[in-house]
């Protein structure tokens, strides 16, 4: 398949929205609430050649449920419809934006208007994945826990408001 039918086939906001528990619902709603989102940013989505927004993620990817949120906000903001590919159910096109190898999500994917990408964002904004990779030695020794990261990871993800991700993300567009 092409990115216009994985669109087309994907899910909206709502639908995948629908697919959170309870837990999941609600740090989706707060990092919404929290998204720092200017009217500057959201023009410069309208005046990129953004059309539609492909996401490939997972309702229990902690990253995803920071990231989500903020990224449908800024570009629904901008009238630019989002539509979500379950990674697991999509192999394929996973392995199409791997991330070092891995399958890392969420991948914000947007297209112009001829379904092709313009913007490949993600798995995380580069404060978020510094924290990862200055650990990562230690977590493969057991020098630190993987959930110790995890938690400063969120911290950061809580107290930027989405703001990073969004000046990632209009950066890109900008650039695009």
């Amino acid at each position: 398949m092409n990115l216009r039918e994985y669109f087309e086939g994907g899910l909206t906001v709502a639908a995948y929205e629908e697919l959170l528990s309870e837990d999941q619902t609600k740090l989706h709603g707060l990092h919404k609430r929290r998204a720092n989102i200017s009217d500057d940013d959201v023009e410069a989505v309208r005046a990129s050649s953004a059309k539609q927004v492909l996401v490939i993620t997972e309702p229990w990817c902690g990253d995803s449920l920071a990231i989500f949120p903020v990224v449908a906000e800024l570009f629904r903001k901008a009238g630019v419809d989002v539509r979500v590919a379950p990674r697991d159910k999509h192999p394929e096109l996973i392995d199409q934006f791997l991330t070092h190898g891995g399958r890392a999500i969420p991948i914000v994917i947007v297209l112009d208007d001829a379904a092709e990408p313009i913007l490949r964002w993600g798995p995380r904004p580069a404060p978020a994945q510094e924290i990862v990779t200055s650990h990562k030695e230690d977590i493969q020794a057991g020098r630190v826990e993987r959930a110790e990261v995890h938690k400063q990871v969120r911290a950061f993800y809580s107290s930027d408001e989405g703001k990073t991700i969004v000046s990632e993300l209009v950066a890109g567009l900008s650039a695009a």
